[in-house]
């Protein structure tokens, strides 16, 4: 049976974001990170402070809701073959990626035997099940896999089922981390090594409406305390991890974390 999306889905993310976006009174977030992100690649990335700039940068083709459901993102709806050895995935329309080109079915083909085959990915595992990928239309694509893998839905709400410009992946190869492109709310701005990431609000993205901030920028701060002290002054509106023992004084201060 055919999967159909429903106005107004909130998922995990979204939760997450809007709850910033509403403490948040300046255009520009601040965010205080526990590392410095390994390569912003979503098929060689391994790391999960990696994964949450990712999040911004990049949409995928399904997300997971506030109960832990998969709901639909990049792929409006689903289906699985009657032997539950094909998934068929009906993609989202009008979707661009930030370099202007358009998300159809060639580019979910595209980004998915990335995943598949390119050297050095960290999503092959993943999708082993998966066989082959098939363009039926611009807009269905069709998943075929070895065996039935109810997991494959779950794997296509994390990295294995974000999307990315085909040109510019083609362009840069390996070296694609370096200035991502994708399709998310936010587009690449600048990085700097052991010292920030910048993304900015992508004016063509296809849900601009629920997106209120200009730009957001992740500071790595290895140092828990230092991280807590920033938060503290101001200088952060949100950090990535805090330790047991702080909670108390940050609700003495009433800082939001």
């Amino acid at each position: 049976m055919a999967r159909r999306s429903r106005p107004k889905r909130v998922t995990v993310a979204a939760c997450a974001l809007a709850w910033l976006l509403g403490v948040a009174h300046a255009q520009t977030l601040r965010i205080g990170l526990a590392e410095d992100p390994d390569i912003l690649d979503p098929t060689l990335g391994r790391t999960f402070v990696g994964r949450m700039v990712l999040a911004a940068l990049c949409d995928k083709l399904f997300d997971i809701d506030e109960h832990l459901g998969v709901v639909p993102q990049l792929a409006t709806r689903y289906e699985w073959s009657a032997d539950s050895k094909a998934l068929i995935l009906r993609i989202r329309e009008g979707v661009t990626f930030h370099d202007g080109e358009k998300l159809d079915a060639a580019a979910v083909k595209f980004n998915l035997d990335r995943h598949r085959t390119m050297a050095g990915s960290n999503r092959r595992s993943e999708l082993a099940p998966v066989v082959s990928v098939d363009v039926v239309d611009p807009y269905t694509v069709r998943l075929n896999l070895s065996a039935p893998y109810s997991p494959l839905l779950g794997v296509l709400a994390d990295s294995a089922g974000i999307m990315v410009s085909p040109k510019a992946a083609r362009a840069d190869g390996d070296k694609f981390g370096a200035r991502p492109v994708c399709s998310g709310p936010f587009r690449f701005l600048e990085r700097v090594a052991q010292d920030r990431i910048v993304v900015e609000r992508y004016p063509g993205y296809w849900n601009k409406g629920d997106v209120h901030l200009d730009r957001i920028v992740y500071l790595p701060i290895p140092d828990s305390t230092v991280r807590l002290a920033n938060l503290l002054s101001g200088q952060l509106d949100f950090v990535q991890a805090l330790a047991p023992s702080d909670v108390p004084r940050l609700k003495a201060t009433r800082v939001s974390t």
